[in-house]
């Protein structure tokens, strides 16, 4: 699996990322350079394992982008396709099981349910409460492989 070693530079948008304990699935609102709202990107992964040092993400390929206006298309199904059945990631039980949370969350978007409901659309971190190096980029990122470059990309 990719392993970010230290902080990145995440572009080209400014993403607030949520987390839900024990959820099977985050929820990405991104920004634009120039501050419009570009939308919701579910990622469906494993609840994270949460740590003193940040978190662990165990990714499941498949994803959804959800436009400003909740219209939405799947993203990665190739690539989910291609995992399911490998013993290294989840079998079809699984896979019908990521899909249906896919499916749960494209209809809480369809009905403009939270977190799909304008909330935190104009999220602005205050900087004062944030670390002396939340903007600063990282020197040499290192990452364990190519899929972890064009993650760290996103």
């Amino acid at each position: 699996m990719p392993t970010l070693l230290q902080p990145g530079f995440w572009q080209p948008y400014r993403t607030l990322m949520v987390m839900p304990p024990g959820a099977a699935h985050s929820i990405w609102w991104s920004w634009g350079a120039n501050g419009a709202f570009a939308g919701w990107y579910i990622n469906l992964e494993a609840p994270v394992d949460r740590w003193a040092g940040g978190v662990d993400v165990q990714d499941h390929a498949l994803d959804v982008l959800v436009a400003p206006d909740r219209s939405w298309v799947w993203k990665d199904e190739d690539e989910f396709a291609a995992q399911t059945g490998d013993p290294l990631f989840w079998d079809l039980d699984d896979a019908a099981q990521i899909r249906a949370e896919g499916e749960r969350l494209i209809a809480c978007a369809e009905r403009g349910e939270f977190p799909f409901d304008g909330t935190w659309c104009d999220f602005q971190p205050d900087p004062a409460s944030l670390p002396y190096w939340w903007d600063t980029p990282s020197r040499g990122l290192i990452v364990a492989n190519s899929t972890a470059t064009s993650i760290a990309k996103k």
